[in-house]
């Protein structure tokens, strides 16, 4: 067997590393890894795969591998034909279709895979796994090294370029692998947009806000995406334009001029003729020349000859390369034009036909091929005609399972296809016809995925749905459809996360399917009850904007069909939470949760009320009405507790924490809180149905407890370890419901530092998904975080202003307490008239409105305000102090009342009234009992330290902490 061997520094500099699929070959160690892990050779099995890699893509014979094997040996060919056979199954030749080993009749082999040698380029470190979106990249890119180079080089230099070449030439592979090589260069920030799947011009600017993330609501997003855009370094691919190129011209356009820092790749089969445009046209495979007397060797050296062998043989199959039938595979590749979907799809019945018989049938359908390259406008005409020669040559059971499979968008399953077949032809045949139509690369098959799925290719499916419509079985076939869908939902919908889990990968058969439903010749019934069965997929995908839409298109159908009340109160649910978390807070998303309500209470359905009541709970704190928000809480205990539900109790007393602390009573929200967390199974409830539950939702509440009650450390500690929680739960809008709630833990603590990463990736997700309210909410945090800067004062005041201005106009309760940093910062900034104005603003709205949780604070900041105005008034200042401590001790909040009373000894330091401000302020900061190392108590510790009076000697200036 091979062992590795020690190399010294002089051999690692002339040593030879191949690079071949997952495998790297290092010549100098004698070592061959997959993925890292060292493969076990021979070590006549390493010579001969070493002598091959090192000629790849050349025919090496048969007695030149045999003495380099065996050198000065008499050696059979039997023995080489044993090691071959031996290496082609270490490296799983012919697996999954990857072919390594090429067998060239009467002469020898060929590695016919892609060789690269690491060596040669300068070692890159390691970078980031960037979040893009980029289909997987192909690992066969035969003939298009350069191409990429040079695609990639133009881009970076010219901002806007369009790739254009006939129909399957591979526009797409190449502009997938330019993006792959520029994604360091982009910082990962580059995005993919397919144009292929849509014939409809308009919906052009809203798949690529999509793409993006942005779910706007207007008919013509594309002033949002050019906003969105304007200051962002981004790579923007526009895959088949051709198909809305008037559309994606204006886009591009618009976007290009718009955006001085968005790079655009675009692939055509014509320019999108935009100012900026730079054309880089893909040409074809090299091919050989007509009438070419060609070796097997001479053919290989034509990657389209190399890509048809690889084809020919992926899968095990009995095509060989010969002396005798090269001149008619490079005369095939010719023909063809060297285009590589024209030639794979060619290659895949070599092995029942021959390369002679080949050329004749395709002689057969050449007028045809021409006249669509000719006409140039449609899509599809070249390929189109390779497409349908490939179709022709399918016997009529498997163009009718063709036709049926094309109604899939993406990716199937077995399961799928065979419940689209059913009723055609038997089980067993609809298996055998699926597998002939793999074998001849009609469909694709991915066994890396669990459980395999099948896919056709795009141009493949367009010619196929053209058939399925031509038959008159197009709207049967698509009922079957958003049937088998609707079936898989609604028996995954129990299973809560595990069951969407395994059908998210059917989302865009989902959306095929409910687009049919509703539509002019669709089944509504379906539609309906396809909607309501989506809903959980919708948000667990965060697509609230989109779950809005298909929703009320579903209640909109409701009169007409014949759904149940449990469908119609689940879309009324749907509709209210979607609005609600997208920013609507209007009497619409308030009347179709009530209505749901409603029909809950009709039907007894307990868990649904508590959802529904959850739901209700927090639109009312949205908007600010705190007392009804502690009714509604109060409601969902009441119908918990007479339904024996003691987990729905629980989470209804952690909705009564919640209110409680708004309304500024400390003490029942921490006996609510910690009953709940009583409840062992309260975590285990996250995500039920539509519950806006999150992960530690009550720990963080309790945390705002602690820190309020004068247990600082505690609360940093349990908000800490709940967002972490929260993160690893990996769903964007738990993560954006949770994050606010624990701000305020950082902001009291000073430790906005901590979560600062946290904001910034806050503000992206409420963008992407949409949640209006929340992504102001993190804006306002963001302003916060840079106020605690004091560098960056003049930013944190802007930021802050305009979000408040934001959340305002979208009526947003809690509005009030955002002001109240902003005020303090104008203070600071020696704008003392303009921060009393924002501080009285703030008071008064949230005394009308109960919102007492940051009462004190805001008497604090006033008097603040009060002491940097033009004209200070320190006695209305000390007055607003002295008040600021009556409530906080009234609510129990310690915390606050130890701010209030650092502001307030500062006061009476400032009058000389040093012995007074040391008393008042001492007898607080004993009440401690942890959080030394938190500003506030290091704050007081080192004022106290500056007004102690003169104690005889030994007794200690500073009161001793005290436990409690």
């Amino acid at each position: 067997m091979i062992a590795a061997a020690g190399c010294s520094a002089e051999d690692e500099a002339v040593r030879e590393i191949f690079a071949f699929g997952p495998f790297r070959l290092d010549s100098s160690l004698r070592r061959i890894e997959r993925d890292g892990t060292t493969l076990q050779l021979s070590g006549r099995a390493f010579d001969l795969l070493l002598a091959l890699v090192r000629q790849a893509g050349n025919v090496v014979s048969k007695t030149d591998l045999i003495a380099k094997t065996w050198p000065g040996a008499d050696v059979d060919e039997s023995n080489l034909r044993v090691h071959i056979a031996a290496l082609r199954k270490a490296l799983g030749d012919g697996n999954d279709g990857v072919r390594y080993l090429s067998t060239v009749s009467g002469q020898g082999y060929c590695f016919v895979a892609a060789v690269s040698r690491p060596e040669q380029r300068q070692a890159a470190p390691a970078g980031p796994a960037y979040a893009h979106n980029l289909p997987p990249h192909s690992r066969r890119m035969l003939g298009r090294e350069q191409a990429i180079d040079d695609i990639s080089e133009r881009l970076t230099a010219q901002r806007f370029v369009t790739i254009v070449g006939p129909g399957g030439i591979g526009k797409t592979t190449v502009a997938v692998s330019a993006g792959y090589t520029l994604l360091d260069g982009f910082a990962g920030h580059v995005q993919f947009v397919g144009l292929g799947e849509t014939g409809n011009a308009a919906s052009v600017p809203a798949m690529v806000a999509s793409s993006l993330g942005l779910q706007v609501r207007s008919n013509d997003p594309t002033s949002s995406l050019a906003t969105f855009l304007r200051d962002r370094r981004m790579l923007l691919i526009l895959d088949c334009c051709e198909p809305v190129i008037e559309a994606a011209a204006a886009l591009a356009g618009r976007l290009y001029h718009a955006a001085p820092q968005l790079h655009i790749l675009a692939t055509s089969r014509e320019l999108l003729r935009v100012e900026g445009e730079f054309m880089y046209r893909l040409p074809p495979l090299p091919s050989p020349p007509e009438k070419a007397a060609l070796t097997a060797a001479d053919a290989l050296a034509y990657p389209s000859v190399r890509l048809f062998v690889e084809r020919a043989t992926a899968g095990g199959g009995e095509f060989a390369l010969t002396d005798a039938n090269a001149s008619d595979v490079g005369n095939l590749c010719r023909r063809l034009d060297g285009i590589p979907l024209a030639i794979e799809l060619t290659a895949g019945h070599a092995s029942t036909y021959g390369a002679r018989a080949m050329t004749k049938l395709l002689d057969q359908h050449l007028n045809l091929l021409w006249e669509g390259r000719r006409t140039a406008l449609p899509r599809h005409r070249t390929l189109r005609a390779t497409i349908e020669w490939s179709y022709n040559l399918l016997s009529e059971p498997e163009r009718a399972i063709l036709g049926q499979l094309s109604v899939f968008v993406g990716s199937m399953t077995l399961n799928a296809a065979r419940s689209i077949a059913a009723g055609t032809v038997d089980d067993d045949a609809v298996l055998a016809i699926i597998d002939n139509l793999v074998a001849k690369s009609m469909l694709a098959l991915n066994t890396g995925s669990q459980p395999p799925r099948y896919r056709l290719a795009d141009s493949t499916r367009a010619y196929a749905r053209e058939k399925l419509a031509a038959s008159g079985d197009a709207d049967a076939i698509s009922r079957r459809h958003a049937g088998y869908f609707l079936d898989l939902l609604e028996k995954v919908g129990g299973e809560a996360q595990r069951g969407l889990a395994a059908v998210i990968d059917e989302y865009g058969n989902v959306r095929a399917a409910l687009t049919w439903c509703f539509s002019d010749q669709g089944d509504r019934g379906i539609g309906v009850a396809l909607a309501a069965a989506s809903i959980p997929l919708f948000f667990k995908l965060s697509l609230l904007t989109e779950c809005e839409f298909w929703v009320t298109r579903a209640i909109e159908a409701l009169d007409e069909t014949d759904a149940s009340v449990r469908q119609g109160l689940v879309l009324h649910t749907a509709l209210g939470a979607a609005r609600m978390l997208t920013g609507q807070l209007d009497e619409v998303g308030a009347n179709h949760l009530k209505r749901a309500l409603e029909l809950r209470e009709r039907i007894g359905d307990i868990p649904g009320q508590i959802r529904l009541i959850d739901q209700l709970h927090l639109m009312q704190i949205f908007v600010g009405k705190y007392d009804e928000a502690l009714g509604t809480a109060k409601h969902g205990e009441a119908v918990a507790l007479a339904g024996n539900d003691s987990l729905a109790a629980a989470r209804m007393r952690v909705l009564l924490s919640i209110s409680c602390q708004y309304l500024g009573k400390f003490a029942a929200s921490r006996s609510y809180v910690e009953a709940a967390l009583l409840h062992p199974g309260l975590d285990a409830a996250v995500l039920s149905g539509l519950t806006f539950e999150y992960p530690k939702r009550a720990q963080i509440t309790l945390a705002r407890v602690l820190w309020l009650q004068g247990y600082p450390d505690q609360a940093a500690q349990m908000v800490r370890r709940a967002i972490s929680d929260v993160i690893a739960a990996n769903h964007p809008i738990m993560f954006c419901r949770a994050l606010p709630w624990a701000f305020g833990v950082f902001f009291w603590n000073g430790d906005l530092e901590d979560c600062e990463d946290h904001i910034d990736r806050f503000i992206v997700e409420g963008r992407r998904h949409n949640l209006a309210i929340l992504q102001m909410v993190g804006e306002a945090m963001k302003g916060i975080t840079l106020l605690a800067r004091s560098s960056e004062n003049g930013g944190g005041i802007a930021t802050l202003r305009v979000a408040i201005e934001k959340l305002q106009s979208r009526s947003f309760g809690a509005v009030a307490g955002l002001r109240m940093p902003l005020a303090e910062a104008l203070a600071a900034e020696g704008h003392g008239d303009e921060a009393l104005d924002t501080i009285d603003q703030a008071i008064a709205q949230a005394r009308c409105c109960s919102f007492m949780m940051d009462m004190p604070d805001m008497l604090r900041t006033r008097a603040k305000a009060l002491m940097r105005k033009r004209h200070p008034d320190l006695p209305q200042a000390e007055e607003c102090l002295v008040q600021a401590l009556d409530v906080a001790r009234d609510q129990g909040a310690l915390g606050y009342e130890l701010r209030a009373a650092i502001a307030l000894a500062k006061l009476r330091q400032r009058a000389g009234r040093r012995q007074e401000a040391h008393d008042m302020l001492a007898p607080i900061y004993s009440r401690f009992t942890e959080g030394f190392q938190t500003r506030s108590l290091t704050i007081a510790r080192g004022l106290l330290a500056e007004l102690k009076p003169a104690y005889p000697s030994g007794q200690m200036a500073v009161p001793a902490v005290q436990s409690r």
